[in-house]
């Protein structure tokens, strides 16, 4: 083992466990399976492994065992070890997946478009302990695009049009827009290149294997007019944005103009061979016949291979489509099943490489579901019993911090070639998560298994939330694809937390209950908004205006409540999410541009321009001062004008039911053009704030708790 091997592992585990760092010895065996076998004598730990990702995987494996560290996003955020654990015998892993890979493009941007280095490197120490050897590595790409379209004769200006916001270029990369909320400077570029070259090199140097971003075609418009012998193709509009534009794959063009990106990428940022592009994603094909899009999958595929014979195209299975796959060799190609729902309804990927997805959380969304069951049984293990060529699995929530429990388990089945006994695992959990079992805690999740984290009745990943939604009477949506309605027995959730707020005392100390007890109030007052509005409506129908009164006043109290609350974790904080834009912005400007991206997205996202696409909301969060300044004003709005519309006997026109999603529809009436103008206000009300600190969660949720009788 060289030197510099030797230092990172030196540097992981000052970062990770200084206090122990020199109680842990590191041996690398260069095997060519993954595995690890840990020992611990003499109050030191012995960790031979056959790479860096093993090795530090084998630590974390270790502390989980025989420590009880249970590592979070959401509490629990450090790792705290009071001795380390001596056992007899050996602790030995072996893992079958080859590529354990992490994050969706729209991971980026949902959770991750705002952190530094600093945050990056916890992260990826995280991905390490677990396991992860394959990581997406896409920023930075601005800087790849940008000095693409320098050489075709774009103006600094103009190729800075082209180029997507931090909060959206996941979907710019999609090939699903171009050029949204784009930066006004160079420097954004350069420094997004920076920070993408740094993250790059920690994956190197743990011994990952970075995805990069590839090409499939997806180009500006405004090519034409510095290239006008290009035939281009319009793709259909996604979601209300703008058409975008696809190069023909049969003009010389697209090879050019590939091959000059793929050389920039390399001068950039390095080429290290697998490049991930998904040609048409959530579109339409401007040609839809066999011949087109099998011209589409070789000239990409050569296109790779050309540039280095080693490549191997990454692509998603969520829009792909068989005429494009089958016109790749089989050995330069790896699929991306991310819900591993497409594998077994596409003859099993008809025999190209394919790693099983686990795919949880559309948004980043913070409503508390999953559904555990289901996730233990292990879609690796189903897809590999079915038949499928499976080489791996991943992980590809689209937005992390939130529902610690799921994420627990998921990391835990990227590395496991069987199922998990969800009740030995949650006996084990709770030991790690809170400090020590408890019964009347083992209890709340037996209540929790049939409520939030129920296997039927509700699609995992379409829960909404009804305070998040479009104040109506009835919401049925919250945003594409998230349903307003509490899909569970609510007086069953309420007993739960009920129970677990009941052993508060015992466990004051532990970080993981403090975020719990608050993700769980927070939980069991939204569902309360959801049964108190279905009152609203009736009073409302029935022409009751005392009633309506009442219970208009009870849900404006219930949202501070729920604001008050999720304040008090700075995981579930607005102002974290701005801050850390703030923190990373360069100057004045730059600062003020990184927060109208970040209110943007989990709002509006994306009527900025005067378009009016249909996916607002989709990222709703029921955070601490969102809900006070956003959710808050809208239904306080809507109370207002419906209880005046009662007293005076008109009728309160809004669009209601399946038509949330048409804002030019809603603007027809008086009260959708309120909600537009204060909406469209909010993104551009710009404030300094201060990073968010975690309070005292207990006495808070305890007195709320009880205020609403639901420690009964």
């Amino acid at each position: 083992m060289n030197s510099t091997m030797q230092q990172t592992i030196s540097d992981f585990l000052n970062r990770n466990a200084a206090e122990f760092a020199e109680n842990f010895h590191i041996d690398i065996t260069y095997d060519t399976s993954d595995n690890f076998t840990v020992t611990a004598k003499n109050g030191n730990v012995y960790i031979t492994a056959n790479n860096l990702v093993m090795a530090f995987h084998g630590f974390y494996c270790y502390l989980k065992k025989y420590c009880g560290v249970q590592l979070s996003w959401c509490g629990n955020r450090e790792i705290k070890i009071k001795k380390l654990t001596m056992f007899d015998g050996e602790y030995k892993k072996y893992v079958e997946q080859k590529y354990r890979v992490y994050m969706n493009y729209c991971t980026l941007d949902y959770s991750m478009c705002w952190w530094d280095f600093k945050r990056w490197e916890k992260e990826i120490d995280f991905m390490a302990m677990n396991g992860i050897n394959m990581p997406l590595a896409v920023i930075g790409s601005e800087a790849v695009l940008y000095e693409t379209l320098l050489e075709f004769g774009f103006s600094k200006s103009e190729a800075l049009s082209e180029i997507s916001g931090p909060a959206f270029w996941a979907w710019h990369l999609m090939t699903n827009i171009m050029g949204y909320m784009p930066p006004k400077d160079e420097k954004y570029v350069y420094e997004r290149l920076a920070l993408g070259k740094r993250i790059l090199d920690r994956y190197l140097e743990l011994g990952m294997i970075p995805i990069q971003q590839g090409f499939s075609g997806h180009v500006p418009e405004a090519i034409k007019e510095k290239i006008p012998a290009a035939t281009l193709y319009m793709q259909n509009s996604w979601c209300g944005f703008p058409k975008t534009a696809q190069v023909d794959p049969l003009d010389p063009f697209f090879d050019l103009y590939g091959k000059t990106y793929l050389r920039k990428l390399k001068e950039l940022m390095g080429f290290y061979g697998y490049v991930a592009c998904d040609p048409f994603h959530e579109g339409t094909p401007p040609k839809k016949d066999k011949e087109y899009l099998n011209a589409v999958g070789k000239t990409i595929s050569n296109l790779y291979t050309r540039f280095d014979n080693n490549s191997i195209w990454v692509m998603q299975a969520w829009s792909m489509r068989k005429d494009i796959v089958q016109a790749v060799d089989k050995d330069k190609l790896l699929i991306l099943d991310i819900n591993s729902k497409r594998t077994l309804s596409s003859s099993n990927m008809w025999g190209y490489s394919v790693v099983s997805g686990m795919l949880h959380n559309f948004g980043g969304k913070n409503a508390m579901q999953g559904k555990l069951k289901v996730h233990a049984k292990n879609p690796y293990v189903k897809l590999k019993s079915a038949g499928a060529n499976v080489v791996g699995s991943g992980l590809f929530m689209e937005g992390i911090d939130q529902n610690p429990i799921v994420y627990d388990l998921q990391f835990e089945l990227l590395t496991l070639n069987g199922s998990i006994d969800l009740n030995i695992w949650l006996d084990d959990y709770i030991k790690r998560r809170y400090g020590k079992y408890n019964s009347k805690i083992r209890d709340t999740y037996e209540l929790l298994l049939k409520t939030c984290y129920k296997d039927k009745g509700y699609h995992e990943n379409a829960v909404g939330s009804t305070l998040a939604s479009r104040p109506q009477m009835r919401p049925v949506m919250t945003g594409p694809c998230c349903y307003s309605k509490v899909f569970y027995n609510v007086k069953t959730f309420e007993k739960a937390l009920s129970l677990f707020a009941s052993v508060k005392d015992e466990f004051k100390d532990s970080d993981g209950y403090a975020y719990d007890l608050c993700d769980m109030t927070r939980q069991a007052l939204s569902n309360r908004f959801y049964v108190n509005q279905k009152e609203f409506a009736k009073a409302y129908l029935f022409r009751n205006v005392k009633k309506a009164e009442a219970i208009a006043e009870r849900q404006r109290k219930l949202l501070l409540d729920v604001d008050r609350v999720a304040s008090l974790r700075s995981e579930m904080n607005l102002n974290r999410w701005l801050f850390d834009a703030h923190n990373l912005a360069s100057d004045e400007e730059e600062k003020r541009y990184f927060d109208l991206n970040a209110r943007t997205l989990i709002t509006l996202w994306g009527d900025i321009r005067g378009d009016a696409p249909n996916i607002y909301d989709y990222s709703w969060r029921e955070w601490g001062g969102l809900i006070k300044d956003y959710y808050y004003v809208r239904w306080d709005k809507f109370y207002s004008e419906a209880i005046v519309s009662l007293k005076n006997r008109k009728r309160f026109k809004i669009i209601n039911g399946n038509d949330w999603n048409s804002r030019l529809n809603c603007r027809k009436y008086d009260f959708g053009k309120k909600l537009a103008e204060f909406e469209t206000s909010w993104i551009y009300d710009y404030k300094e704030v201060d990073m968010p600190k975690d309070e005292d969660v207990i006495p808070t949720a305890i007195k709320i708790i009880e205020e609403y009788g639901m420690n009964k």
